[in-house]
């Protein structure tokens, strides 16, 4: 078992990618299968700039990471020489006890202080329209029946305007319809 060779070979091609994937065609208006499959995976993808040491830009950002640096040191440097000073004042004095601190955090002047109302609900309440049910159902029959009567009821007034017209030779007023 030791002795025995198991060949394997690396290929470029991705097992778990579909090999029927099928794309509408849009200037043919049907559904075509794609020959060609996408076989790359990207793990890990991040988006940088590299910038050579030489580039313009590459020395105006040493530039100001140089500038940041010092105004960052002469900053510490006053704030040291600052906290020196303030030891040596309170070195030959006591505390001074004569002002009051306050609460920075819960700080709150009377004069700025009002008072708050509560909104209170306002609302209407009104009765809903009154409803009622219509239902009804119609067959072809009563269609066919109705349409006939108005047919008939067309030819009666036609008939009414002709008559109307050659008695007193103008246009003679409709009976009601029935």
């Amino acid at each position: 078992e030791l002795e025995e060779e198991i060949a394997k070979m690396l290929t470029a091609n991705n097992p778990a990618a579909p090999k029927n994937i099928a794309r509408f065609h849009m200037k043919e208006r049907c559904y075509k299968f794609e020959p060609m499959v996408e076989q790359t995976i990207c793990h890990y993808a991040t988006d940088g700039w590299l910038l050579h040491k030489s580039s313009e830009e590459a020395k105006k950002q040493l530039d100001m990471e140089k500038m940041e640096r010092e105004a960052q040191e002469r900053f510490q440097a006053e704030v040291d020489r600052a906290a020196g000073d303030k030891a040596g004042e309170d070195a030959g004095e006591g505390p001074d006890d004569s002002k009051q601190l306050r609460n920075q955090f819960n700080f709150s002047e009377r004069a700025s202080q009002t008072t708050y109302y509560e909104l209170r609900d306002r609302e209407t309440y009104t009765d809903p329209p009154p409803t009622a049910t219509v239902t009804g159902s119609c067959t072809q029959w009563e269609i066919y029946d109705e349409y006939i009567k108005d047919l008939d009821r067309q030819r009666i007034e036609e008939s009414m305007n002709a008559k109307g017209k050659k008695k007193t030779g103008g246009a003679a007023a409709l009976p009601p319809p029935p």
